[in-house]
């Protein structure tokens, strides 16, 4: 293409000549589909949305008030997994996160996070997080202030005939 016809031609047909599909996608103003695990996420985590740390119990009752609420149209909401957290982590990302400590997890998610994030999971009084700044599993006392960013598993179609899903 031709410096002249590219100045010409509207941005998004420029960038969708190279484009591939997003991984991320914005599904109305509070959630974030991940198309490759197939998990929609909150946008933003308790410490963004609230503005003050929770323990682990709290980080449990924010899901559960998000689901009376039926944010983003669901009432699933949970606290995620290790590997649920873990398929967040990108190494090659960098997103500046509370405080401006680097955190890798793809931009399309707001500045402003906290480092860490509860996850499900009983140990007894210690219960896992998930840093995203050092990409590791961390295990503290369940009253420790931290945050958390709900997810949920996207719903399997059954009238869906396996050739078309991908």
């Amino acid at each position: 293409m031709s410096e002249e016809l590219i100045q010409k031609a509207e941005p998004s047909q420029v960038a969708k000549k190279d484009d591939k599909p997003k991984r991320f996608v914005e599904k109305g103003r509070d959630v974030i589909f991940d198309s490759k695990t197939r998990l929609y996420w909150l946008k933003k985590d308790s410490w963004q949305d609230k503005g003050k740390f929770f323990n682990w119990h709290e980080a449990v009752e924010f899901a559960d008030r998000k689901n009376l609420r039926k944010t983003g149209g669901f009432e699933d909401w949970r606290l995620p997994t290790i590997d649920e957290s873990e398929s967040l982590f990108d190494e090659s990302c960098e997103n500046p996160g509370k405080g401006g400590v680097p955190l890798h997890i793809d931009p399309v998610f707001p500045e402003g996070a906290f480092k860490t994030s509860w996850l499900a999971g009983d140990t007894s009084t210690r219960r896992p997080r998930f840093d995203y700044s050092e990409g590791k599993v961390v295990s503290v006392e369940e009253y420790s202030f931290g945050s958390v960013r709900i997810c949920r598993k996207d719903k399997v179609m059954k009238n869906q005939s396996p050739s078309r899903r991908k």
